[in-house]
């Protein structure tokens, strides 16, 4: 069987998944939580780690260009599975699964689309948003800090739209995690499991980590 083939078998279709899953968590979600992360201790260090982040906008851009072949990767190959599954399945044997599933695995086709969108947002509130420069240890760079401030300052509507959207973030990682490592056969699901209690630690976690960033810009 090629590997053409396997990629599409319904077990491929959630490798595919699967793996372009973790490497969107891997490569941008964990080191952009890092790097958000440094606002938290004042503009001098933010502005700092984004401008050494500047000079590094070739390994940048294979970054951004991989998460872009990652989510569409990701996105078309999950609608498909769902698509796939709900052909497929059974409507009283669709039923009891349901019931069985929790919150966060029911919704992960909104909380993803919720993701893709908010990252659209996202892009437009910073990627592409005009940044004022300020000097840093004689070096005139990028006011980053500045930015996100201004961004949230005096704007509730702007931080619950941010908070909201991590809320799918939380629902999202939670679930996905513990599925990619069942999708490659190192979990089984049953109560009490330290891999389940674990994806939804990481996974809230990061969401709440992300979300304190612009509710200490709304309060400053």
């Amino acid at each position: 069987m090629s590997i053409k083939t396997t990629l599409m078998t319904s077990i491929g279709q959630k490798l595919l998944v699967a793996t372009s899953g973790l490497v969107m968590f891997l490569l941008f979600l964990v080191p952009h939580m890092g790097g958000n992360v440094l606002f938290l201790f004042g503009p001098d260090l933010f502005n700092s780690y984004a401008h050494h982040l500047h000079q590094l906008v070739p390994v940048v851009i294979g970054i951004e260009l991989l998460m872009l072949a990652s989510i569409s990767v990701h996105m078309a190959t999950a609608v498909r599975l769902v698509l796939k599954n709900r052909q497929a399945a059974d409507h009283r044997l669709s039923q009891k699964s349901s019931a069985e599933r929790s919150l966060a695995a029911k919704l992960m086709p909104v909380s993803g689309v919720m993701i893709f969108i908010f990252i659209i947002k996202h892009l437009l509130d910073f990627k592409f948003y005009e940044k004022a420069k300020t000097t840093l240890h004689g070096i005139e760079t990028y006011d980053v800090y500045a930015m996100v401030l201004s961004r949230f300052q005096s704007d509730p509507i702007h931080l619950l739209f941010y908070v909201g959207f991590m809320i799918a973030v939380g629902l999202h990682l939670s679930h996905a995690l513990q599925s990619a490592l069942q999708t490659y056969g190192l979990y089984v699901p049953r109560e009490g499991s330290k891999i389940k209690l674990a994806s939804a630690v990481i996974g809230w976690g990061m969401a709440a980590t992300f979300a304190i960033i612009p509710v200490v810009a709304f309060i400053k």
